[in-house]
C-alpha cells in the first residue's frame, strides 16, 4: 500500500463519526450509538473509541456486583455487532466491547486495528448494565441511570484496494 493520497484513494475513503453526546441511560437500557452498512468489496476499520459515564444516579461505591446485569461488563459498556437486531447487546458475539468501570473516560486500545470485511450492518451499542438488587446498598425502588457519551472514529473503503 503506498503512501501517497491520490484522487482514486481519496474518492474510496470515508470517514465515520461514532458519536453520542451526553445522554441519560436508564438502568438495563441500550442505544445504538452509530451503525454502517457494509458489502463486498468494502472494508471497515476500527482503532478509536472513548466511553465516558459522566454521573451516577447514585453513588458508585454503593453499586455492587449483585447490581450488574453481566458481571463483567461493568458500570456500562460499548460493544460492536454485526446484524444486530435489538435485545440485549451483553458481551458474547460482541467484536469489540469496551467496558466502563467508573465515572470518567476510558479510551479503547488504540493500538489495536480491528479490520472488517464480512457483509452486513455493524453497530455500535451503548448499554447501562445495571439491575436492581435486595444484596445492594442500593435500594430496588432506586434506578441506577447514568449520563454517557461515546465518540470514535471509523474508516470505510469502498473497494478492496483500500
Amino acid at each position: 500500500m503506498s503512501g501517497y493520497l491520490t484522487t482514486h484513494k481519496l474518492s474510496n475513503v470515508i470517514d465515520l463519526p461514532i458519536s453520542l453526546p451526553a445522554t441519560e441511560l436508564k438502568q438495563g437500557d441500550w442505544l445504538v450509538v452509530a451503525s454502517v452498512k457494509i458489502a463486498e468489496p468494502m472494508k471497515l476499520t476500527y482503532r478509536l473509541l472513548t466511553g465516558s459515564i459522566l454521573a451516577s444516579t447514585v453513588g458508585i461505591s454503593q453499586i455492587s456486583n449483585s447490581n450488574k446485569i453481566v458481571a463483567s461488563l461493568g458500570l456500562a459498556y460499548v460493544v460492536l455487532r454485526i446484524n444486530y437486531a435489538g435485545g440485549s447487546p451483553g458481551g458474547a458475539g460482541a467484536l469489540d466491547t469496551l467496558v466502563m468501570n467508573d465515572l470518567g473516560t476510558i479510551q479503547r486500545n488504540t493500538s489495536s486495528t480491528l479490520t472488517l470485511t464480512t457483509a452486513g450492518v455493524y453497530s455500535w451499542v451503548v448499554a447501562n448494565n445495571m439491575q436492581p438488587s435486595s444484596t445492594s446498598l442500593v435500594p430496588t425502588s432506586t434506578e441506577i441511570n447514568f449520563r454517557v457519551a461515546v465518540t470514535g472514529q471509523a474508516r470505510l473503503f469502498l473497494d478492496a484496494n483500500g
